[in-house]
């Protein structure tokens, strides 16, 4: 495995990590909102996977928009610097 699969593979895990903890982070800030008389053991179940699904989708998102930053970033590339300094870019 070359060590650009292995880069992408762990940006994909920790974006789906990082989008799977903040779908739990909204299902527990969606029950501690809700009085519990209002919530059937149903919906809560339900609603549970749907805030899971949804953080997946957005941990998918996130590493889609990682990698359309890092395949953007060849089109900006840092100024040389072996380049002297003058006085038009001060």
């Amino acid at each position: 495995m070359s060590l650009r699969t292995l880069g992408l593979v762990l940006l994909l895990g920790a974006s789906e990590i990082l989008g799977l903890v903040l779908g739990q982070c909204f299902y527990s800030l969606f029950l501690k909102t809700l009085p519990p008389l209002a919530l059937s053991s149903f919906n809560q179940g339900t609603a549970h996977v749907a805030f899971i699904l949804y953080g997946a989708i957005a941990g998918l998102a996130i590493f889609a928009l990682a990698i359309s930053a890092a395949s953007f970033a060849r089109f900006f590339p840092a100024k040389p610097q072996d380049e002297p300094e003058t006085a038009d870019s001060l």
